[in-house]
């Protein structure tokens, strides 16, 4: 636009005398009415809230991912869209009579991780500050009985970052191990279908009862992903765990964990397994195709049966890979190259 032309905008937009003059006197007169003031100094904070949402329904829809999910891993559009088999659309809620509203949002999921977005709210008068809650939830995934040791599994919560530490919102993640003793691929996260039932709202440290869901119990019920994002191999290499011989059975590798298998002696009468057992994790590296390194984050289940001599590990990765960019993995200083095991074929 040439000067001539930006001179006649400025002209029609320009305010007359007697403009000018009624809004010097507005400004010049002592305001008694305060909540457009408040309003006003709100405003920002409004814009930028709504911003922030609006980026992260782009974001979601974009990768398919929730965008607090995103950011546990530290992961854009690239890395997330490795994940994408994985992950499980629910947008189920139910409120219960004492007030409070539980909504399952997303589930991520590979063959040996399951972890389910969790959106808890309170009644309008109940703020939610801080970190310091667990959900306590069961579901319908069980172990199968076996003759020689016992079953089990791992769960928990943990409370995702929130913008609104003060609000009566939280988003809290509740993750699933598998069931110990998966006697290789007996039981996976893989196919069927999941039910979780939220029973209790707890503080995390005294486990004083903060809401109530069990009087009135409600399942929520997800058709679980056939397709698997990771890779299994089938190793058979020799390991030294301490002063013990052992066998690396078997690795699992999906953009997101890190699942072995070690075998030992059976009928061994160390009820934990070899002491050396208790540095895995902070030992275990993935090392990639860029010369990168990718570490080991939350433990997602360790267990050993000292009956068979078998140790499980699953793992959560702190950042999102590249199953085909793992080249090797290192276990207690040892390193096992990937490249002449070959996945397994299901």
């Amino acid at each position: 636009m040439d000067e001539d032309k930006l001179k006649r905008v400025f002209d029609q937009i320009k305010p007359t005398q007697e403009q000018e003059r009624v809004m010097l006197d507005r400004l010049l007169t002592e305001q008694k009415e305060v909540k457009p003031v408040s309003r006003m100094k709100k405003m920002p904070a409004v814009l930028a809230a709504a911003a922030v949402l609006l980026l992260a329904c782009a974001f979601t829809v974009a990768t398919g991912l929730d965008q607090k999910l995103a950011a546990l891993f530290g992961a854009g559009e690239q890395e997330v869209r490795l994940i994408k088999d994985g992950v499980v659309q629910v947008d189920q809620r139910h409120t219960y009579e004492n007030g409070w509203t539980v909504e399952v949002e997303q589930m991520l999921v590979d063959r040996y991780t399951l972890a389910v977005l969790l959106d808890v709210i309170a009644p309008e008068e109940t703020a939610l500050w801080g970190e310091d809650y667990s959900v306590l939830a069961t579901s319908d995934i069980e172990p199968e009985s076996e003759e020689n040791g016992v079953g089990g599994w791992v769960s928990g919560s943990i409370v995702l970052p929130d913008d609104d530490p003060g609000d009566h919102h939280i988003s809290i993640l509740w993750y699933r191990g598998p069931t110990t003793y998966l006697q290789a691929d007996a039981q996976t996260f893989l196919g069927g279908e999941f039910t979780i039932t939220p029973l209790r709202l707890v503080e995390k440290t005294t486990f004083e009862n903060l809401a109530d869901f069990s009087q009135e119990r409600h399942d929520f019920c997800v058709k679980l992903p056939d397709q698997d994002s990771g890779r299994q191999y089938e190793a058979g290499l020799p390991i030294q765990v301490g002063e013990d011989n052992m066998v690396l059975q078997s690795l699992y590798v999906s953009p997101i964990s890190v699942a072995f298998m070690i075998q030992g002696e059976e009928n061994d009468f160390r009820m934990w397994g070899p002491a050396a057992f208790s540095e895995i994790q902070s030992t275990t590296v993935l090392n990639l195709l860029d010369g990168q390194t990718a570490s080991v984050g939350r433990a997602v289940s360790q267990s050993y049966n000292p009956d068979t001599g078998m140790g499980e590990f699953v793992f959560q990765l702190n950042q999102i890979v590249d199953p085909d960019e793992v080249t090797s993995l290192t276990i207690l200083g040892q390193t096992f190259s990937l490249g002449g095991l070959l996945p397994v074929e299901e």
